[in-house]
């Protein structure tokens, strides 16, 4: 072959190198990659200004073609011949051992982004919540995961160095829970001691969280918390479980070669029904991640467990779900609907859950240019609606007969506020009738409305359903502050299996004095 060929073939394998992948760009919509587990940036469109300049350059960084074999390649090479992790989420650490490499991880572990500010302003709000949920005799638990680096310090690189002058996350929280009286766990301690024995977090596989057996010591650790708030509850045991090793060959979010036998629990003799289609599409979220639900008309109890949670327990229902009546599992970034879910679910037991690296990454959030914390979640100024025997000063009967009612139930009393329904679905309303069928319908009624205040004072809104249980109509998500001359807006949210032919009673009180009125009356009937 003489030279002038072998220089057309190298220029066709060039441009080829070059054409190909551009033709190949990847354009489908809302794509994830399976190199660093994230979204592929969308197409930006095209501005004669430039302004989206920099967003189609990493639109064809993210989607030229080839790119996920390229980067798996040189990732593998590297590892393979020099032992070295290129990988945009991941790193080695000592003994091989990998670690998730986040710059705000890394931090973490320094002692360098330990934001008490933020701190103390998120441990407030588990503060607000667990007083509220004390008025609802409802037990609350908080409990902080630890990461691999808190439990497992001694193999993170060695180049990375502590502040030991500044505090740790695990060690401010544990500081300010207790100095607030919160009811927490955060088994640092406990699984340092468990590692002793066994391995609680994977060498290699799912390096951001611990393993099965990990989770059983933190899971262990609520169940003592359970086993002393309620006799009714079976404990949890390893023999309600099959364990197995399963055989890894990757990382759990990225296309990284490994091998590694990891541990997995398997529930044996389920006898709960899965029931999270039932309220899921008509239920408010603001993140519908983790959600799942659970009964278990066999367990031996009435108990119902709300969990708040991120991907440390997002799987692990599996402990609960034998164990009691019924079992929800929500996203911790739902917490502005905590108290709409216990008027909706009637949970004996709330455990909020939060990863360390999400109070150091996701939570607090990065700095500006400015060097001012972006909190891309904010818990300041919680509300609460206090419940409503808490607040008035009468009971439901009295309130149906006290003086100053309004909206026609006595109309020779003057009035002070004015019920007005805007959306009632689920049902169907004829006046002061809800028609609800028999046989079909929606699995969640709802009664929107506002009432106008005719003296300019503050009230809060409440719902009897049944003469038994009294709801609060407002929470944090919907809440909008009074100002003077404003309406207030209320909210019932029934589950239709609750709702039978029985009498919703909507009552007022009154922020100043607590004096309940009555606003209105409706009468739940089957249709004919």
């Amino acid at each position: 072959m003489n030279k002038k060929l072998t220089d057309i073939i190298f220029a066709l394998i060039f441009l080829a190198c070059m054409i190909v992948p551009a033709v190949c760009i990847n354009t489908e919509k809302m794509q994830v990659s399976t190199i660093d587990n994230k979204l592929l940036t969308e197409w930006p469109g095209l501005d004669l200004s430039l302004k989206t300049h920099d967003k189609v350059e990493e639109y064809l960084n993210d989607r030229i073609g080839f790119r996920e074999q390229a980067i798996g390649a040189y990732t593998e090479l590297n590892d393979k011949l020099f032992h070295v992790m290129v990988h945009p989420l991941f790193m080695y650490g000592k003994d091989g051992q990998i670690f998730y490499k986040e710059p705000t991880y890394i931090k973490g572990f320094q002692h360098m982004n330990t934001d008490t500010a933020y701190l103390d302003t998120f441990t407030d709000y588990l503060a607000a919540t667990n007083d509220y949920l004390k008025e609802k005799d409802i037990e609350f638990l908080y409990f902080l995961c630890p990461d691999k680096k808190t439990v497992y310090p001694e193999y993170f690189p060695s180049s990375v160095h502590v502040n030991e002058a500044n505090p740790s996350i695990t060690g401010y929280m544990e500081e300010k829970l207790n100095e607030k009286g919160i009811d927490h766990i955060i088994p640092v301690a406990e699984l340092k001691e468990a590692k002793k024995d066994q391995v609680v977090y994977n060498k290699l596989y799912d390096a951001t969280h611990w393993n099965e057996d990990g989770a059983f010591v933190g899971h262990g650790l609520i169940d003592e918390r359970i086993q002393s708030l309620f006799d009714d509850v079976r404990p949890l045991t390893k023999d309600d479980y099959q364990k197995s090793m399963e055989h890894m060959d990757t990382l759990d979010v990225a296309r990284f070669p490994i091998d590694e036998d990891v541990p997995h629990y398997a529930l044996t003799g389920d006898t709960s029904n899965d029931m999270t289609g039932y309220l899921y599409g008509t239920m408010a979220f603001e993140d519908n991640t983790f959600y799942s639900h659970f009964t278990n008309p066999e367990c031996g109890n009435n108990r119902i467990l709300l969990v708040f949670c991120d991907s440390y327990f997002g799987n692990y229902h599996k402990f609960y779900q034998n164990r009691f009546k019924e079992v929800y599992f929500v996203h911790w970034h739902n917490y502005r609907y905590l108290q709409y879910y216990v008027n909706l679910l009637f949970p004996d037991m709330i455990i909020f859950e939060t990863a360390e690296r999400s109070i150091t990454g996701e939570m607090i959030g990065p700095l500006d240019e400015d060097g001012n914390r972006i909190s891309t979640i904010e818990f300041s100024s919680p509300y609460y609606e206090m419940p409503y025997l808490k607040t008035a000063d009468v009971d439901a009967s009295e309130a149906a007969t006290a003086a100053g009612m309004y909206n026609g139930i006595n109309p020779d009393a003057q009035g002070h506020v004015d019920c007005k329904y805007t959306i009632v679905s689920g049902v169907t309303r004829d006046e002061d009738t809800l028609y609800l069928d028999a046989a079909d319908g929606p699995s969640l009624i709802s009664i929107n409305g506002y009432i106008e205040t005719l003296d300019n004072r503050e009230y809060d809104v409440y719902a009897n359903i049944g003469g038994e249980q009294w709801v609060e109509c407002d929470y944090d998500k919907m809440h909008v502050p009074y100002t003077e001359g404003s309406t207030k807006e209320f909210q019932v949210n029934v589950q239709r299996r609750y709702l039978y032919e029985e009498t919703i009673t909507l009552v007022a009180v009154a922020g100043d004095t607590h004096e309940a009125y009555l606003l209105d009356e409706l009468n739940v009937r089957y249709a004919p």
